[in-house]
């Protein structure tokens, strides 16, 4: 359907209405956005700067202070001369913008505007901050003033009426007072000059030299009566005690105590210059060391009378022991003598007993020794426990030593006695097996079984003709006992073997009889079986040949045969 003209026309006024509308928003918009940004500008503007600098103008300032003046001035009117006009030409010029209904050019002059006010109130806000600081600065000086002046009189009052707890760093006292009234004074003329800044230097050095001189005044006396009343007296208490045990004939090796003394004063009277000087961090590593050095030289004087009284309780104690050692060493000897008539010795026992004998005849002469440094006041206490610690220790080596070797003598008669027992024992075992071979009634046996038999009875007479040797050499004993106890058992295992196959043929020729005429191949079998056993004597062949032919027409027949004949053996055993 086409549109009417009145259509058309009231399609174009509802338009224009509504970019009229758009067009009334936005300007509206950037109208309230520049009024902000004036109304930040005023704020800004309104920041009490001018005032400041009046009045800091009218103070007489110098120095420092006055170059730092002259520098917030400049910052003010490069502030005031170019930015606060940047910022009001472009609020001015978005105005005539809007008004021009040029929008678009009106948000970009607002961006820039609104960037330069951001910079602006920074730098406002920082001045303004620093130049409340400058105004400050003469009040909170004089607070420090006050309390340092006040920290000053206490600290000079304590010098001036304790004098004598200081020592002679009372000297270097009253120059960290004398700098300190300088300071002072140089603090009142900077201030007076309308110098605040440098005065506020001034007073930071202040404090800092009256904080080190607290610290000085706190830490001195201490370390003088620590010096006096501790290391000095301890000093003296080791002398004493040096001279003491010099009189109880004690000995110190390397060390003279009296000289260890003299360098411990003058390290202490050094550090006394150290502390004269305030130089109080040297002064402590001087006495920290001394410290170190006094407690080393009580701890050697104390382990040498420990030492001492060790010596005296084991001395007489080591003594016996020697002697018990060396009459065990004594007997070890005469054993040893005793048995290698009746053994060869493999171990050079004799030898290690002359060997123990040196080394126990060296542990007395050591031992003598130490007696004769006790009885000729020689004795350095320390070394003598420690060498008696040693013989001690090598003592009980060789008393491990000599039991070791006794032992192993008296293993050889039980061993000899053992190798007899046994010898009985191998030889009713061999006729044992002879017997069961004969019982069963065997046709014969194969070489194999013979030669096991011959190499068992040779053994066993060559162990006989071993045990029965003037000095018997039981190494060898058991090495052919060993192998004589192994050919013994492969024997007892032939001859089990072959009678239990010899038996179990017989068994199955006797329960296949009765099938060798209904089935020819377990009559052949019972033929070649008995070729075997009677001809051969290969009892496990026959009984493998007779056996694969029975089960072969029952089944179950070599099983129940087995069964039957284990359990008769089993009943013979019992």
């Amino acid at each position: 359907m086409a549109l009417k003209f009145t259509d058309i026309l009231f399609i174009i006024i509802i338009l224009v209405l509504v970019a009229y509308g758009i067009i009334y928003y936005l300007r509206t918009q950037r109208k309230k956005e520049i009024d902000e940004l004036e109304e930040r500008k005023n704020r800004m503007m309104a920041i009490p700067i001018p005032d400041q600098l009046f009045t800091l103008k009218n103070m007489n300032l110098s120095g420092q202070t006055k170059r730092k003046y002259e520098s917030l001035v400049a910052t003010w009117q490069t502030i005031t001369n170019f930015q606060f006009t940047e910022i009001e030409s472009a609020l001015v010029g978005a105005e005539q913008y809007s008004e021009q209904l040029s929008l678009g050019k009106t948000k970009k002059v607002l961006d820039q505007a609104r960037e330069i006010l951001d910079e602006t109130e920074v730098q406002v806000n920082d001045l303004h901050q620093e130049l409340t600081e400058l105004l400050e600065v003469e009040k909170t000086n004089q607070e420090s003033h006050e309390a340092l002046l006040e920290r000053y009189q206490v600290a000079r009052k304590s010098i001036m009426n304790h004098s004598f707890d200081y020592g002679p760093a009372i000297e270097t006292l009253e120059k960290n007072l004398q700098l300190l009234e300088l300071n002072f004074t140089k603090y009142t003329e900077l201030t007076t000059n309308g110098d605040y800044l440098e005065s506020h230097d001034v007073l930071g050095q202040l404090d800092s030299d009256m904080s080190s001189l607290e610290e000085i005044l706190e830490k001195i006396p201490a370390m003088y009566d620590k010096i006096k009343n501790q290391y000095e007296d301890s000093l003296e208490d080791l002398l004493d005690g040096y001279q003491k045990m010099i009189e109880n004939r004690f000995n110190f090796d390397e060390v003279n105590v009296p000289e260890e003394v003299d360098q411990i004063k003058e390290k202490l009277n050094e550090a006394k210059n150290k502390i004269k000087n305030a130089d109080l961090s040297e002064a402590k590593n001087l006495m920290d060391k001394s410290e170190r050095d006094i407690n080393s030289l009580y701890d050697l004087m104390e382990t040498e009378i420990a030492s001492r009284d060790y010596v005296n309780h084991n001395i007489n104690q080591l003594k016996t022991k020697l002697d018990d050692v060396a009459e065990n060493n004594r007997y070890a000897g005469i054993e040893v003598d005793r048995i290698a008539q009746s053994y060869i010795l493999h171990a050079n026992e004799v030898e290690q007993i002359g060997e123990i004998t040196n080394q126990i005849n060296n542990e007395s002469n050591r031992l003598n020794d130490i007696k004769q440094e006790i009885q000729t006041n020689r004795a350095v206490y320390t070394k003598i426990e420690s060498q008696m610690k040693k013989i001690k220790h090598r003592l009980e080596e060789i008393d491990e030593e000599q039991s070791h070797i006794i032992g192993n003598l008296a293993n050889l008669t039980r061993k000899e006695k053992e190798a007899k027992s046994n010898l009985d024992l191998y030889e009713l075992e061999l006729r044992n097996l002879k017997r069961r071979i004969e019982k069963n009634h065997l046709p014969g046996l194969q070489d194999s079984y013979f030669q096991k038999f011959y190499q068992v009875t040779d053994q066993i007479e060559e162990l006989a003709k071993q045990l029965n040797r003037v000095r018997v050499d039981m190494n060898e004993v058991e090495d052919t006992e060993s192998s004589l106890q192994s050919n013994l058992e492969q024997l007892e295992g032939m001859t089990e073997d072959i009678v239990d196959s010899a038996l179990l043929t017989e068994y199955m020729i006797q329960h296949s009889n009765r099938f060798r005429y209904d089935f020819p191949e377990v009559d052949q079998a019972i033929k070649d079986a008995q070729y075997l056993f009677h001809r051969e004597y290969r009892y496990d062949e026959a009984l493998a040949v007779i056996e694969k032919a029975l089960r072969r027409v029952e089944q179950e027949a070599p099983t129940q045969v087995r069964r039957m004949y284990h359990q008769e053996k089993q009943n013979r055993i019992y």
